[in-house]
């Protein structure tokens, strides 16, 4: 009966992944029967999702279901489908163990033209490993390690032929990255006793050398040799063999390792200096009872130079064009020069945009690098930067870099064979420039009110950061991740020599992480951002002067979505009257500057401030329609935080702004193309008031302030009491978001 079975399995293999070698096909013909429902009855070890993902039947769309609409996928009943999907359950159940199962099914009419779709499964007792038996290892250096993920298959584990054949595989992947470059699949020898239901399992593991079978033998193999060949791009190789050998993750003498030609191709490969890159053992590379090894080197060169130019319109760049040349063997080497140029906010700039004083200047940024990759090994990599820049924030700032340079050095300290494992950047940064920003912001960011201050602040003086970052990336893709996870740590040190009276050391921390699941056709994601900006190395908040560029500011598509670009934290409001009242403060009479309820004072602009101490929480539910072919994503989201200005404000999980949301992705080859809605039903948010004049003087005018005249002296603040008035159509409470990439 058992090779009856497994006889019906090799003739049903066409059928048996439909996923994977043949397409789903139960189209509808006139006259065929709808299928409304498929249901699982009897399956206690795995979920009913699971099991709808190996077979072919399937029910038609959520609305055609539910909501009778002509809308998504019609699927029909196939008999010939259903039959053949009872065996492909079995042998999901077979191949993890469960040799016993039986699947029946049924059909029941579920109105007019339509049937709903019943599998009733008696898993049966699973199949227990008596013994497990693993030769060929003795001789193998550090073998107790590779036997290791074999110890808990040994005895009464469930015969799971999937998951210990990945174990088997994982061992002899090991093989490869320990000296034993030729050790094959191993021999596997099963024997299931029906009556018992136990199995008694073997693995032989030997070399396949020659196409002849041998023991796997006890010296690992080394590399002896290391041999080049390079077809040149034009008349002769640009790149000498002692540039590339020092680009190699290995070296003549060392054990030889699988993994590190795979790594020595991909850092060739990121070169771009060369079309087609093999590192591979060279044919004949080793003797009988000779454990050297020849590796070869096969390189195809490219052009050398390159140009790209790009142009396109975001909502707050306006038209941006770009510009990138790079030279890949810049003075020989492989060193690489990358000249960019990029300007935005060039023309067809939204409304918004132009009546903002701020953002309605052009921005640009032109930079060289000098990349110096294989100076100092092939896994760090050091480069030098010149650039000037001019870069505003919807708002906010503007800060011009008149010259400024950057040093870094990256390397990975846990190189994973196709992508980065633990990834650490040092950097240091020097700036010599000026920011610019409204006096109503320069007030309320960094506490200085008096005019010949702002002036002051506003005139160009240097600026120098020491940086370091740390990746850990461990998720299944980079524009649309949907499994794994990522953590993110930053921590910058600065100094200016603007304010140097006020004493100007800063540090900023930033920690963010996000996890990424899978689960049928959906994908949970969420993310947590933690980050503070300190008085030099204290855990106090900054207070004094603290560039605009390294505060913290939450809020836009790629944040809390349902605030606008920076807009959740604090603000200043420039409004354009205010109210005069005669008060007597400090026994003196005096005047009382107030934007209050008793005029109806209107926000000419409004400015995000940034703040000192930030939390960002962000939780998604994407949803892939089957319809569309799987290109469409809808998505539920619950996004959070605030940002504070510690010690003025009190950090309160209270503050937390919650607004959650729904949107749609569709996929493109640049990435998810994005749109979101979210709900804000929160009040405006409240913030200092100003008044600025003809006289260029700038005065308080929040409600309840008691400064004379409205102007701010020292030691004094004006207090964050404005509200501007907000609306209570449902409409303006939602904000729209348009971007390409998700979220996070």
């Amino acid at each position: 009966m058992r090779r009856v079975f497994l006889a019906a399995l090799l003739l049903l293999l066409p059928v048996a992944l439909p996923g994977v070698l043949r397409a789903q096909d139960i189209a509808c013909d006139p006259g065929d029967l709808e299928v409304r429902a498929v249901t699982f009855n009897g399956n206690e070890h795995f979920r009913s999702a699971e099991l709808a993902s190996v077979i072919v039947t399937s029910a038609s769309s959520f609305a055609r279901r539910h909501l009778g609409l002509p809308i998504g996928a019609r699927r029909c009943l196939d008999t010939l489908e259903l039959s053949r999907d009872a065996v492909r359950i079995r042998l999901f159940y077979r191949l993890r163990g469960y040799y016993k199962t039986a699947v029946k099914t049924s059909v029941s009419p579920a109105g007019t033209g339509a049937v709903a779709v019943g599998f009733g499964i008696i898993e049966g007792p699973p199949v227990m490993i008596d013994t497990l038996v693993v030769t060929g290892l003795d001789s193998v250096c550090n073998s107790g390690k590779l036997l290791k993920e074999l110890d808990h298959f040994r005895h009464n584990h469930i015969f799971t032929k999937i998951e210990l054949q990945a174990v088997v595989d994982s061992v002899r992947e090991q093989l490869h990255d320990n000296g034993y470059p030729y050790a094959a699949a191993p021999l596997a020898s099963s024997d299931v006793n029906p009556a018992t239901d136990r199995a008694q399992l073997g693995y032989q593991f030997f070399e396949q050398f020659r196409g002849q079978p041998r023991a796997i033998p006890s010296r690992q193999a080394r590399v002896g040799r290391i041999e080049y060949e390079v077809a040149p791009g034009g008349d002769s190789a640009k790149i000498d063999t002692s540039t590339v050998r020092r680009l190699l993750s290995f070296k003549v003498g060392d054990v030889f390792r699988s993994k590190d030609l795979v790594r020595s191709e991909r850092d060739l490969y990121q070169l771009e200096t060369y079309r087609h890159v093999d590192v591979a053992l060279a044919p004949d590379s080793v003797q009988p009872n000779d454990s050297s090894l020849t590796v070869l080197v096969r390189l195809n060169e490219s052009k050398m130079n390159s140009l790209g130019l790009g142009a396109g319109w975001a909502t707050l760049d306006c038209i941006r064009t770009q510009a990138r040349f790079a030279d890949r063997d810049f003075l020989g080497g492989a060193r690489r020069l990358e000249l960019n140029g990029r300007l935005s906010h060039l023309a067809l700039c939204p409304q918004n945009v132009r009546d903002d004083s701020i953002s309605n200047r052009l921005n640009y940024y032109a930079s060289g690098t000098v990349r110096l990759r294989g100076l100092i090994g092939p896994r760090t990599l050091p480069s030098f930067t010149l650039f000037s820049e001019r870069t505003s924030e919807y708002r906010a700032y503007v800060r011009e870099t008149i010259i400024g340079g950057a040093a870094e050095i990256s390397r990975d300290l846990q190189p994973r064979d196709l992508r980065p494992g633990l990834p650490i950047t040092l950097s240091y940064r020097v700036e010599y420039g000026r920011t610019t920003a409204s006096p109503a912001v320069f007030c309320q960011l960094f506490n200085r009110c008096a005019i010949a201050d702002i002036e002051r602040l506003q005139q160009n003086g240097s600026l120098h950061v020491f940086g370091v970052s740390m990746l850990r990336d461990r998720t299944d893709q980079i524009l649309d991740p949907s499994s794994g996870n990522q953590l993110h740590l930053e921590l910058r040190s600065g100094s200016t020599s603007l304010d140097t009276a006020n004493g100007t050391r800063f540090s900023r921390v930033l920690t963010e992480g996000s996890v990424y699941k899978t689960v049928g056709s959906s994908t949970f994601a969420a993310r947590i951002q933690l980050a503070a900006v300190l008085n030099g190395f204290t855990t106090q908040g900054a207070t004094a002067y603290v560039p605009p560029e390294e505060r913290l500011y939450a809020g836009g598509p790629n944040s809390v979505r349902g605030y606008n670009q920076n807009l959740l934290g604090p603000v200043v409001y420039i409004v354009d009257t205010f109210a005069v009242s005669s008060a007597v403060v400090d026994g003196n009479p005096t005047q009382l500057f107030r934007a209050d309820s008793s005029v109806n004072s209107r926000v000419r602009q409004y400015s995000p401030t940034g703040g000192n101490t930030l939390i960002v929480a962000n939780l998604e539910w994407r949803i892939r329609l089957p319809s569309f072919g799987g290109r469409v994503q809808l998505a539920t989201f619950v996004d959070a935080g605030q940002v504070w200005n510690r010690p003025q404000q009190s950090f309160t999980f209270s503050d937390l702004r919650v607004t959650p949301g729904m949107g749609v992705r569709v996929r493109s080859p640049i990435g998810p193309l994005r749109v979101d809605v979210a709900y804000n039903g929160y009040s405006g948010t409240s913030g200092s008031a100003y008044y600025v004049g003809s006289d260029n003087v700038l005065r308080c005018v929040s409600p309840s302030n008691n400064l004379p005249d409205g102007i701010v002296g020292a030691g004094q603040t004006c207090e964050p009491t404005y509200t501007p008035k907000g609306s209570d159509n449902v409409l303006s409470k939602l904000t729209f978001n348009f971007s390409i990439g998700q979220a996070f």
